[in-house]
């Protein structure tokens, strides 16, 4: 067989990743108290976002819940013209990734008021927020 040769698989592979509320409840209480939570592995330090209540580096359950300060510079951006449907009522919007202070990547809508002033390594805030249809998630704003 040539080594350039593809294999391709046509099967559909449903993923899907379970965890109870009741584990990251926590997190949901955070941003109704206006802080983004993510946890911390006690035996290896790792930081995780969204928040996991097992690390997939040392595989131990031992984590522990901490707030971000929410401090980040911009890695990347893309202005999403053609929203899916569940945020077809928003018009366009612009999404981020942006790295946080304490070295976790979060991907976020950025809220900003001129797009033309976006720039890689501006500096950026990690905000909980209560949409406007009445449950509450976290955004960027531009600093």
């Amino acid at each position: 067989m040539p080594i350039d040769t593809v294999l391709e698989d046509r099967r559909v592979l449903d993923l899907r990743y379970r965890m109870p509320i009741s584990q990251i409840i926590k997190f949901f209480e955070g941003l109704e108290e206006g802080k983004v939570r993510g946890t911390r592995c006690k035996e290896c330090g790792r930081k995780y976002f969204p928040p996991q209540t097992e690390c997939s580096t040392c595989m131990t359950k031992n984590t522990e819940w901490f707030d971000f300060e929410g401090d980040a510079s911009l890695e990347t951006f893309t202005t999403v013209e053609v929203a899916p449907t569940s945020f077809v009522n928003e018009g366009s919007y612009v999404v981020a990734i942006g790295l946080l202070k304490e070295g976790v990547r979060i991907l976020s809508w950025l809220n900003i008021q001129d797009r033309s002033s976006i720039k890689i390594g501006m500096k950026m805030k990690l905000k909980a927020v209560k949409r406007k249809e009445g449950y509450y998630s976290y955004e960027f704003f531009s600093i």
